[in-house]
């Protein structure tokens, strides 16, 4: 467990903006950050992060939450393992005991996996640097492909002995559980002899890591030429899953979003080589045809894409898949044609820095151009296969979601295809309408921020009445702490006021979760005389937390030299606080009031309502048209 200090420490020197920001490219915009939403698919922006706030909220698909829940969120971490990844990106000593044996057993399959899969990545690096096997043949290797110690070193390569199970046994020893062992894929059953022995038996090894640099799985490299496969990956398990992982992201991430293009090259060597020679904006699909889910990572941090794959049949073919996917996400495609016999490994190696950079910004062609060449499209002579490289062409360019981008390529490329801009044009419509949009409407209220999905539903009065205590809450933890002056000349806070009014009226929150947060709130108050916001914020009961910044989030916030610049003033509620907080007070009493008329009105229908009855739903009636009077509504 994290001692209470070290948890509060951790929070207080996080900084949201630096955490998502080693997610998402972020832009600044007035106070806050915007970029795309890393929980689900969007094209325009509609992701915040409030560092005053110390909070993020998507406005697309409502996900909201501290340094801590993005983490969560992200890597899929539960919380203590959150606190730990923002601790060590601060420096913040947490001291923890080494797994026994015991606890080991104990710990559930997936935190067993991250351990031993770790362990693993020590283990073949000790190897690797400590064994006379693993100098002359695995270091020797990475010799002779150029690598220097620094870089071996930087992407934790290692070596996994000839012996059948040299690995698995020493595992054992340290009492790592066999079948964790074998569910992560390292070791696996021998169906002869029944023993546990290595996957990766006398294998360079390829750790393959997390966004963050947790190690999922490995890729190992044979040298046995008798092996059925040359390259070899980890399977898939509880924490690896090889389409949603880009090997060496955990080290490329940083320079992608500086320099906003990401090369995707095939190998893990090529990403090693590039790196060594300077260019970091580069990532592999590990060991598997590019996935929508890895295109994904990419759009966090940039728009622009190169391809830098081999110019064999499969490389092509590879590539001709990847262009439409890229596209169909909003992103820019080029494609980087290497001199034959020769890959991003073997070429970086043959330039400095300046001329390999220099070469794949020469070298880099748009789609179109790319897919021109390669159909061999201009020396083509029958008719019915320049048809067809051209309809291939037009769908590629049909995939592009802007318009005015789809219609910028008709324009360009209509003489290069030989093809009336108005035609193109009309076949790339054509292809459109046949691309299937799955994605919904939404459209977003700007004055709660909240995603509201058409049509609107007519809320139940249990409904309305849940609004009305949500609405009360969203002051409380906005404004409670404001103050205005009364009548009587006397300051008063708003927190004050909402506190008084509903206690004179015995008014009760409905929602259960609601009134917990109601009653911290008083609690709040009562010990510290202020609403401490991060103290929500940062609650450990979750339900808490993501209600708190959920009425924190505002989409719009206005520059506080908007005035002085343009001169235009505009309202704000905290400008208008006491009226607000009436109005909000009046309504939730209405809301109780209708509620116990609904209930009355029921009685009668079934006959069970008694005079008393009778005489409160008169009193009640009375008392909501003098409420409705004061809102300005009309009596419904």
């Amino acid at each position: 467990m994290i001692p209470k200090e070290t948890i509060d420490q951790i929070f207080e020197t996080a900084r949201i903006e630096e955490i998502v920001g080693d997610f998402v490219s972020l832009k600044k915009r007035g106070v806050n950050y915007i970029g795309n939403c890393p929980f689900h698919n969007e094209k325009t922006p509609s992701f915040t992060v409030s560092p005053t706030k110390g909070i993020y909220k998507c406005f697309g698909c409502g996900k909201g939450g501290n340094s801590i829940n993005f983490i969560m969120e992200i890597e899929h971490y539960n919380y203590p393992e959150a606190l730990k990844f923002v601790a060590k990106k601060y420096n913040i000593e947490i001291e923890e005991e080494e797994l026994s044996s015991e606890q080991i057993e104990r710990s559930n399959e997936k935190d067993s996996l991250f351990i031993v899969s770790n362990y693993a990545k020590e283990y073949f690096q000790d190897v690797l640097w400590n064994t006379e096997e693993g100098k002359s043949v695995g270091l020797s290797y990475f010799k002779e492909r150029g690598f220097t110690d620094e870089t071996i070193k930087k992407f934790e390569l290692g070596y996994n002995p000839k012996a059948k199970d040299s690995f698995s046994k020493e595992a054992l020893k340290k009492a790592y559980d066999k079948q964790v062992l074998i569910s992560s894929g390292l070791s696996l059953i021998n169906e002869g002899s029944m023993e546990i022995v290595d996957r990766f038996k006398e294998r360079t090894m390829f750790p393959i890591q997390s966004y963050s640099g947790r190690t999922l799985g490995f890729g190992g490299r044979a040298f046995n030429p008798n092996a059925k496969a040359k390259y070899l990956n980890s399977p898939e398990n509880l924490i690896y899953h090889k389409s949603k992982v880009l090997y060496g992201l955990n080290y490329s991430k940083n320079a992608i979003g500086k320099e906003g293009i990401c090369y995707i090259v095939e190998g893990y060597t090529d990403v090693i080589s590039m790196h060594q020679n300077g260019i970091e904006n580069v990532v592999s699909a590990s060991g598997t045809a590019l996935t929508l889910e890895q295109i994904k990572l990419i759009n966090r941090l940039a728009k622009n894409v190169v391809l830098l794959f081999d110019g064999d049949n499969a490389g092509i073919k590879a590539t001709y898949k990847s262009i439409n996917m890229i596209l169909k996400e909003g992103m820019n495609v080029k494609i980087v044609a290497f001199p034959k016999g020769d890959d991003p490994d073997s070429f970086s190696k043959k330039l400095s820095t300046d001329d390999f950079k220099e070469f794949l910004n020469n070298e880099a062609v748009d789609f179109i151009d790319y897919k021109i060449k390669i159909s061999e499209l201009n020396t083509n002579e029958d008719p019915t296969k320049i048809t067809n490289i051209k309809r291939d062409i037009i769908e590629s360019i049909s995939c592009i979601p802007d318009s005015l981008n789809r219609s910028q390529y008709c324009k360009t490329f209509s003489k290069k295809l030989d093809i009336a801009e108005n035609v193109l044009l009309s076949e790339v419509a054509k292809a459109r309408a046949n691309i299937g949009s799955f994605e919904q409407v939404v459209s977003t209220n700007t004055l709660s921020g909240q995603a509201i999905r058409e049509p609107k539903e007519k809320l139940s009065s249990d409904g309305k009445l849940m609004k009305l205590e949500e609405e009360i809450l969203r002051l409380l933890i906005n404004y409670g702490n404001d103050t205005f002056i009364t009548e009587e000349d006397e300051k008063e806070s708003v927190a004050s006021l909402i506190f008084s009014d509903l206690d004179a009226d015995n008014i009760t929150f409905t929602n259960t979760s609601f009134n917990a947060m109601y009653i911290e709130i008083i609690s709040v108050i009562k010990e510290k005389g202020v609403i401490d916001l991060q103290h929500f914020i940062n609650h450990k009961n979750q339900e808490i937390s993501q209600k708190a910044i959920d009425l924190i989030s505002n989409k719009h916030s206005i520059s506080s030299n908007w005035v002085d610049r343009h001169k235009i003033y505009t309202g704000r509620e905290d400008e208008k606080i006491r009226k607000t907080t009436e109005k909000a007070i009046l309504s939730l009493k209405k809301g109780h009031i209708d509620k116990q008329i609904k209930d009355l009105q029921l009685k009668i229908k079934d006959g069970s309502i008694d005079t008393e009855g009778i005489k409160l739903l008169s009193r009640l009636t009375q008392i909501k048209t003098q409420i409705a009077k004061s809102l300005g509504r009309n009596v419904g």
